[in-house]
Parts: C-alpha cells; sequence; structure tokens
C-alpha cells in the first residue's frame, strides 16, 4: 500500500496545480491518473486555450485573469519555452459596442481603462487596415487588448507534470480512482479501478469531467457538456499571423463564436463555441461532432472571415466542460466526509487560472480562507440557476 500525506486525484490543470503547490508547502504528494498526463480525452489536451482579462462587469474573474497573466510569464521563464503566447485579444462587435447586444464587450472595455490598461478601440476603417481576414460587413467595432493571448494548453499540463516530479510529486499513471473508503467520516483510503489501494491523510478530486461521477452528491449542482472545436487548414496563413489576427471573439454572448490565429506548428486556424454545447457523459457517449455543427461553422465562417470559408477541415474535437450551474469553480472542503476535498468545476474557463487554481486548492485543503475562494465553496444550487459567465453564449441563461 502506497501512503501519501495528500493524494490528488486527476492530472489536468486543477490537479497538477494543486500538486505542486502542496508539495512546495512541504507534503508528500501523490497523484493519480487514468493515463498519460496530458489524458488524451481530458479538457485540457488541446492546442489552445484563451488567456483574457474580459469578464465583462465580474471584477474578481477579471483581477484573478490578471494575476494569472503575470504567472504564465513566469512560467514561461521557469519553462524556458514559450506555453503562454502573448498575441493579443480582439472582441468583434457586430453592433456598435454602446448598444445593448453588447454588454459584455462594453463593460469588458471599462474594465481594462478602469485599471490602467490602454486597449484599441477599433472602427471599420482600422478593423480592415489591421486584421484584413475579418468581413466588416457583420463587424462594425471591436476592441483589441495586447496583454492577452492563448496558452498551449495540453503542453503546458505536459511541462507542469515534468516539474511536478521534480519536486517530489509521485505521478501514477494508469490508475483511476474509483472508490473511497470513509470510516466514522473520515477518508481513509482511495482504491482504483485497476486494484490498488492508496491511504492519504487527505485525498484532493479534480477529477474534471469524471469528479461529479466519483462523488454523485455533486451531480445535482454540475452538468458535463461538450463543445464544438474546429481546425481550419487555410491556403495562405499570411493573414491569419499575428500580428494579423489574434485570439479572437466573435459577437461570443451572443453566437458563442471565437478563435485563434494561425498556428504554425499545426498548420492550422482553431475556431470553436463556447456556449450551451451538449449533455454527455465523459466515457458513454460519443464525441464526434455532427453534420449540422459543421454546416453552422460553414455558415459562421461565410459571414465572418470569408477566405476560410471552404477551407479544409482537418480536425474536430468535442471539448468536454465541467459545468457548475452557476459558471463557477467549485473549490471547497467536502462537507460530510473529513480529509476529502474537491477542485473542479472549469465551466470553460478553467485552463487560463491555471496559475492561481493550485492555490486556491491547497489553502482549502490546510483550512484556510482564500482571497477568491468565497464564491466558488460547496453551495446549494438549484435547478433553475443561472450562468453567470458574461462571455458565453448560454440560452436563457441556463446550462
Amino acid at each position: 500500500m502506497k501512503r501519501y500525506d495528500i493524494l490528488v486525484i486527476g492530472g489536468g490543470i486543477f490537479g497538477i496545480t494543486a500538486a505542486i503547490e502542496l508539495a512546495q508547502r512541504c507534503y508528500k504528494v501523490g497523484l493519480v491518473n487514468p493515463d498519460s498526463i496530458p489524458h488524451h480525452l481530458a479538457a485540457s489536451t488541446d492546442v489552445t486555450k484563451a488567456v483574457r482579462m474580459e469578464y465583462g462587469s465580474d471584477q474578481e474573474y477579471f483581477r484573478m485573469a490578471e494575476i494569472c497573466i503575470d504567472r504564465w510569464h513566469e512560467w514561461n521563464a521557469l519553462f524556458r519555452e514559450v506555453i503562454y503566447h502573448e498575441v493579443g485579444f480582439l472582441m468583434l462587435c457586430q453592433q456598435p459596442m454602446e448598444s445593448a447586444p453588447h454588454t459584455y464587450e462594453k463593460a469588458s472595455l471599462e474594465n481594462l481603462v478602469a485599471h490602467g490598461y490602454a486597449p484599441d478601440r477599433l472602427d471599420i476603417g482600422d478593423l480592415k487596415a489591421r486584421f484584413p481576414a475579418i468581413n466588416t460587413d457583420t463587424f462594425v467595432q471591436a476592441n483589441y487588448n495586447p496583454k492577452a493571448g492563448y496558452v498551449a494548453s495540453g503542453r503546458a499540463v505536459e511541462r507542469l507534470a515534468d516539474y511536478a516530479r521534480t519536486i517530489g510529486v509521485v505521478i501514477h499513471e494508469g490508475q483511476t480512482a474509483a472508490e473511497f473508503v470513509v470510516r466514522n467520516g473520515v477518508l481513509q483510503e482511495v482504491k482504483t479501478k485497476e486494484g490498488s489501494t492508496f491511504s492519504c491523510g487527505h485525498a484532493l478530486v479534480a477529477a474534471g469531467a469524471h469528479t461529479p461521477y466519483l462523488l454523485p452528491e455533486l451531480q445535482p449542482y454540475m452538468k458535463t457538456t461538450g463543445h464544438p472545436v474546429f481546425w481550419l487548414r487555410p491556403k495562405d496563413p499570411t493573414n491569419y499571423t499575428p500580428p494579423r489576427l489574434s485570439v479572437f471573439t466573435a459577437d461570443i454572448s451572443n453566437t458563442g463564436w471565437y478563435g485563434f490565429p494561425f498556428l504554425p506548428k499545426q498548420g492550422i486556424v482553431k475556431v470553436a463555441k463556447h456556449s450551451n454545447g451538449i449533455r454527455l457523459h465523459p466515457d458513454q457517449d460519443d464525441r464526434r461532432i455532427n453534420d449540422a455543427e459543421i454546416a453552422e461553422l460553414r455558415t459562421f465562417l461565410a459571414n465572418s472571415f470569408p477566405e476560410l470559408q471552404d477551407a479544409p477541415l482537418v480536425y474536430t474535437r468535442r471539448c468536454l466542460y465541467t459545468d457548475t450551474l452557476d459558471g463557477h469553480f467549485w473549490i471547497d472542503n467536502h462537507p460530510e466526509i473529513k480529509g476529502l476535498s474537491v477542485s473542479t468545476g472549469g465551466s470553460g474557463h478553467g485552463m487560463k487560472m491555471g496559475p492561481i487554481l493550485g492555490e486556491m486548492a491547497a489553502d482549502v485543503v490546510e483550512g484556510k480562507e482564500h482571497e477568491f475562494s468565497a464564491r466558488h465553496r460547496w453551495r446549494h444550487l438549484e435547478e433553475a440557476t443561472v450562468q453567470l459567465e458574461e462571455a458565453r453564449h448560454v440560452v436563457n441563461r441556463k446550462i
């Protein structure tokens, strides 16, 4: 039997950052993951995730993202590799930003200015000159913030796992947590599907979409949803390569569409949708993209990036969100089982917050309050709870 002070369950961005932070606080830390890290089906196993401060009127997420951007730069230095690419963030609007449909963009702009940033407000002429791939018959205004970009998400998790090993975290790949052994309300051991038993003083469940299946008491408050991701190969990448294109949102709170500039390693432009998605089980359901979603993509491209409307579609995937009903993270101790904590609920925006998630989880494990922990605690949510992340296009604001 293997014994740890703390056992982390899951090696995605929530789990690996928590393991690092706890090891740095001098705990003996083990981590179990069902496959290699990054897991090939995990949400973080992708080439890009957006990093932005633009959270509409939400001051707390703004501040969290602001801190994380600085820390992504620190991780670039630590790993001696550019994992976070600061290519900027472009919010495209189909109507003037002061109009009712663009409350998210307007509030995001005001927030940046209020905190001393100097984003560029762009009209049609500016868009044509600086971002020629964009259809200005559709988008009439935009805001460009240079202090933003994307992280190479799968690579980030891989490098974080490598670093975790160097500071003493023992990573057990190919071990799938299946059972919690609890005596008199206190966690004693974690058993895996593969037949191993791990004794621990404390366990942190950071198993992404599998978390509410490991802890069924969370199922009333969380849903696993799948969201379409598309890779397109442009005939000529010139107009999609920074600075001619950055990470962008295309009236996202009303359409869900967003994307990334040309990625030379893969030779693609990635486009995705941040919306309701479809409800699915992480193991049992089909994750393939359907024909209707591809047709919707082609319509979007024809209206927004005409040069891409017939570009070859070289890859698709369905990104899993572990959605809480309100869209906030779920980082807290279990209310009934001593020695058991949870860190999950990415709701489509966990990766960008990676540099702060680990310390939030570690503080919870130690019984401390974190600056940003209050609204991410264990809570009761009704089915009628509305989704609060302003950038996300959610029908009736309910997941």
